[in-house]
Order: C-alpha cells, then structure tokens, then sequence
C-alpha cells in the first residue's frame, strides 16, 4: 500500500468531507448507529438517499463497497484504477483503510483533521496485532491536557496514528513522532500529509531512537498490562500492549524523562499502574499514590485518577476490545483471572511532569477536564510549594469559585460547606469559606486570617493552622490564584 502519491488528489476530494456533513448524510438514525459502532443503519440511510458524501462514509467509515461509477461521483479527481495500483481500494470496491474527521480541541485551534488508522469493528474488521488506532476518546482527552508553541521541540513517544504530533506541528513546533511499528509510522506520514504539516518519524521503542532533549513530551503509550500467559493466546496487540511485564512501561518512560526532558519543559502522559489494594478497601487512597509518586521521584507533576478496575473488569474491558467472543474469549477471561491478584486494581491516569523539581499533586478526579481546569491547575499546583511565610505574605483571588451550603430545615448553621469551581468540590470548613469570599487581591492572606481571627474571637496562630492547608490545597486545585 503506497499512498502517499494520493495525498494531493485525496485532500482535493476529500474537502467538505466534515462531521457535519456526514452527519446530514447519513440523518439522525444513521449517525446514531455510528457512535455505537453499528454501520446498517447508516448504509441503509446512504442507499435511501445516495449523495457523495454518503458514498465517502461508506466508503471510509464504514466499510462498503462502491461500484466504479459510485467511486467516480465520491472521487473528482483521484481514479479507480489509480486508487486500485496504489492500495486504497480493494477487488471488492472497499476501502483498505478508516479515515474519518475528527474534532480539535479549542486549545489547540479548533476545526477538524482527516485521521486515518486500519480497519476496526465499524467497518467489520476485527484488529489485528498490527493494528494501529483510530483517534480515540483517550487521545482526545489528551490532547486537551496539552498546548504547543512554535518553535518548541515536541517529542510524540508512541505516535500511533499521529493525531499528537499533528496537533504540535500545526502549532509551528519541531516534531519527532517514534513508534515501535512501522505500520504506524506509514499511517502518521500520510496523516501529516494530509494535514499539510511534516514530521520526522523514527522507527524505535521508547527513547532508543532519540538522543535529544525535548521542550515537550506527549505519550499515549502502549500500557495495558497483559499477563505473558494470555498474550500466548491472544497475540501481543503493538498499539495497546508494549510487551513489557506488568506496570514496568510506564516505569521505563518515567525513567527516561530525565534525559530526555528539558528543564523547563512538560510532559503529558496516559498510563495504567498496578495497585496494592482493590478499590473499595481502606488502604486504597493510599495504595494508588504510592508507586506513581516513587517513580516521579522530586519532580513537579500533576496526577489524575481518572479510573480505577478491579482485575476481572480490567480483563473484561481489554478482552472485549480485542473483539474476542464465545470460547476464545472465556479462555483468555479464566487465564487472566488465574493469574491475577483479586486483591489489586489497577489505575487509569493523566499525568503532567514537569522538567525540574516541585511541588506535586496527586488527587482522583472524575470531572469534566476543560481548558481552565488543565492550566489553572497547573499553575496552581506550582504556587502550592510555597513556604508558609510566602503563604501569608500573597495577595490571592478566587478564580471563579462558588459556593454550596446545605442546612437542616430550622438550623441556622450549615452542616456542610463547598467550594465548586472548574469541575471540582472541595469540602472546607466556615472559617475557609469566609476567608476565600475575602480573597480578592487587596489584602495578603495573612491580613485576611487576623480579620476573621479578630471577628470572630479565635487565636490568629491557631486560625493560621487551621485555614493555612486548605488555601494550599485551594491554590493546587486552581481556586484561588496569587495576585502577581
């Protein structure tokens, strides 16, 4: 399959093939289908109603065939015969490929990109070890963690089909995309192809194939930890399962960031990790944090739980992915479960690294990640590191924070009070929330607390202690900003 001498003939083609016109081609029934990865109801909106559009998604989302004079009206420029030499159209009139639009975070201009990956389920494929990924929600979550600026070195670890390094190098940044299949190379050369944007590819795993440092670091890596005895069943899938035993990926990638990240640079990274405890013990708010922030060493990071599966969930999920059903997949459901340890979860996280030292923040969130969460956040947890002294001395302002207070009917004091603000609640205390409705940059931290002490006839060092850890948990959480 040689397509990039299609590239130019396909982009011609391809304009107007948007979200929005799929979606007006194939109506409300049909894009209904799509996003739960059922095409009958779609071919069936197509033939009711053909339209070049609907030949395109037939074609490339959901894998139907075209007779030449359907190819001829869907394709203006690009031939049969030519798609047929060049690998893009199969005997049967299909497309070898997936290509649909995909949206763009704001953060990151907006709009949409034309991504390309192997054939899947929506097209009636079941993946192969080889496959390479379409832009998932994963990735697109990702990307939402992440900003580029021109000039910058960008360092995609694991590119997969390109979507990241796409996104950087639309920003005017200097991007290496490495992966460990070729495969997926090829799918992220014609993706930033059709992009118009151009980035240097290394064939490689991890940073084998990369000496240099870089001002940023993405990854979406390959971090499913697939017992040995089940990848002797099922196959070793490249674009999820890096081959390694257990968490020790994302081990090795954290490991490399010291030399491969520049001091004042960021890395966003996606990763599962094993946890010595299942989800509804004790032990459990501990056991999560305990390996990440060993692994981070003294770095600056910020880490979000997003999920945590107990092993037959987990097992479940990977298995089903991999379009196993019937006896196949009971066999690889009971030796992954033979082989688990019942008493574990395992973690499904976010996490931004900074360069150098700092402060860390490691908290489990299930809320909506948005551009404001993602920067106040980071900013926030920075300023958390501050001494006590430095503390007291800031001017701080609340950064658009509201306030809940929930009351037994007749009592006049409030049995709980919370601060809401970018998708988070945190519970504090009466004196807390008064201290923060003080916040708004006229008077330092300290003055705010020997307000409320002298108001309401408490010792200001005593008042100190108790509000000081809750303003540095606010300032880590993005609620409140420093003043300069």
């Amino acid at each position: 399959m040689d397509l990039q001498v299609l590239v130019s003939a396909l982009r011609e083609d391809l304009r107007g093939f948007t979200m929005a016109s799929i979606t007006e081609a194939l109506g409300p029934v049909g894009m209904a289908g799509v996003e739960r990865e059922q095409r009958l109801p779609a071919l069936t909106a197509i033939s009711a109603a053909p339209s070049r559009i609907g030949y395109l998604a037939s074609f490339f989302m959901l894998g139907g065939s075209l007779t030449r004079e359907q190819f001829a009206e869907a394709f203006q420029s690009l031939s049969y015969e030519e798609a047929l030499e060049h690998g893009l159209v199969d005997e049967h009139g299909r497309s070898t490929i997936a290509l649909r639009p995909v949206a763009v975070p704001d953060r990151h201009g907006g709009g949409e990109l034309l991504i390309a990956s192997d054939l899947g389920p929506l097209q009636g494929h079941a993946p192969e070890t080889n496959h390479v990924m379409p832009v998932g929600g994963a990735t697109l979550t990702l990307a939402g963690l992440t900003r580029y600026d021109e000039g910058q070195s960008v360092l995609d670890l694991g590119t997969g089909c390109g979507f990241h390094a796409i996104l950087a190098a639309r920003a005017g940044a200097r991007v290496v995309a490495t992966d460990v299949s070729q495969r997926a190379l090829d799918f992220t050369r014609f993706n930033a192809a059709l992009a118009g944007v151009s980035v240097d590819l290394r064939l490689g795993s991890l940073f084998d194939p990369v000496p240099e440092r870089f001002d940023r670091i993405v990854s979406n890596p390959p971090f499913v930890m697939t017992p040995p005895r089940v990848r002797e069943q099922i196959g070793t899938f490249e674009y999820r399962d890096g081959g390694g035993t257990g968490d020790s990926l994302l081990q090795a990638i954290l490991a490399g960031l010291g030399d491969h990240l520049a001091d004042d640079g960021l890395a966003w990274i996606l990763g599962n990790w094993h946890i010595a405890a299942g989800v509804g013990d004790v032990e459990f708010d501990r056991a999560w944090r305990e390996p990440i922030a060993r692994w981070l060493g003294d770095r600056r990071a910020w880490v979000v739980l997003r999920e945590a599966l107990d092993p037959a969930e987990y097992a479940n999920m990977w298995l089903r992915e991999s379009q196993l059903t019937g006896a196949a997949f009971d066999s690889a459901f009971a030796t992954w479960l033979s082989v688990a340890d019942m008493n574990s979860s395992v973690a499904f996280a976010y996490l931004t690294i900074g360069g150098a030292e700092g402060p860390q923040r490691l908290e489990e969130y299930r809320g909506p990640i948005a551009e404001t969460f993602v920067d106040a956040t980071w900013e926030g947890v920075g300023r958390a590191g501050m001494t006590d002294d430095e503390l007291l001395a800031s001017h701080l302002v609340a950064n658009g924070v509201q306030e809940k207070r929930l009351h037994t009917a007749g009592q006049p004091d409030p049995w709980h009070i919370s601060l809401l603000s970018h998708g988070r609640e945190i519970p504090v205390t009466a004196e807390v929330a008064g201290f923060v409705g003080a916040c708004d940059g006229d008077l330092s931290a300290g003055q705010i607390i020997g307000a409320i002490a002298t108001l309401v006839d408490v010792d200001e060092e005593e008042l100190v202690g108790q509000v000081l850890p809750y303003v540095r948990d606010l300032i880590g959480a993005g609620l409140l900003a420093v003043n300069g």
